[in-house]
């Protein structure tokens, strides 16, 4: 019994530490997931302009939903995106951990409860036309920054008035972390993600800087 509780101490220590050690701009949402469709208790609100992004997504199980729940994140333009799932230093068989697997939750059962970590690198853009950068596109250096455009045209449109288009190079808008069932396709939890530009997003439900 005593080593089980040292165990248990030392478990806690490092979910500590993996829950207040940041790398990188990040967000924390808690969710249910329910079979008529379940909601995140808010949206998480993300300053855009930064490398690399993790959303930590939680969520319980609400009878009777049972069943694989496959996940994805949507929105334009496209994300680069990995999903990890939490599973235990230590495993002291105190609760059951749905397995996850190629992005699916399988075997989920009614009061599961379970974390997932979104690492997400979102894409650089043409800031005039805002389309995803590509090996073609021609660069443009200016205040200590790159700058990535698909034509020569746009490029000229940046350069006459650089002020109006500087930080449209960054990803903004809405997203969303997407839990469908996989025998139905039906969404189960949707977990709401915005991207807003620096200054924007004072006001606007739970911020991460």
């Amino acid at each position: 019994m005593t080593k089980k509780i040292m165990f248990f101490l030392f478990a806690v220590c490092i979910s500590l530490l993996a829950a207040t050690y940041r790398w990188t701009d990040s967000a924390h949402s808690i969710g249910l997931i329910k079979a008529k469709g379940g909601e995140a208790r808010h949206a998480s609100t993300l300053e855009s302009g930064k490398d690399t992004y993790t959303l930590i997504a939680t969520a319980t199980v609400i009878p009777p939903y049972r069943g694989d729940a496959r996940v994805v994140l949507e929105g334009d333009p496209e994300l680069d995106y990995k999903i990890y799932s939490s599973d235990p230093v230590i495993d002291l068989k105190i609760r059951r951990q749905p397995k996850f697997k190629d992005n699916v939750l399988y075997d989920l059962r009614p009061k599961d409860r379970l974390a997932l970590w979104v690492v997400i690198k979102p894409p650089v853009l043409d800031p005039v036309c805002n389309m995803t950068y590509q090996n073609e596109f021609t660069k443009e250096h200016m205040d200590g920054k790159d700058y990535f455009f698909c034509s020569d045209g746009c490029r000229a449109t940046f350069m006459k008035n650089p002020q109006q288009y500087k930080g449209r190079e960054n990803v903004r808008g809405n997203y969303t972390l997407a839990f469908y069932d996989t025998k139905t396709e039906k969404a189960v939890l949707r977990v709401p993600l915005i991207f807003k530009g620096k200054g924007e997003t004072k006001d606007a439900g739970e911020q991460h800087h």
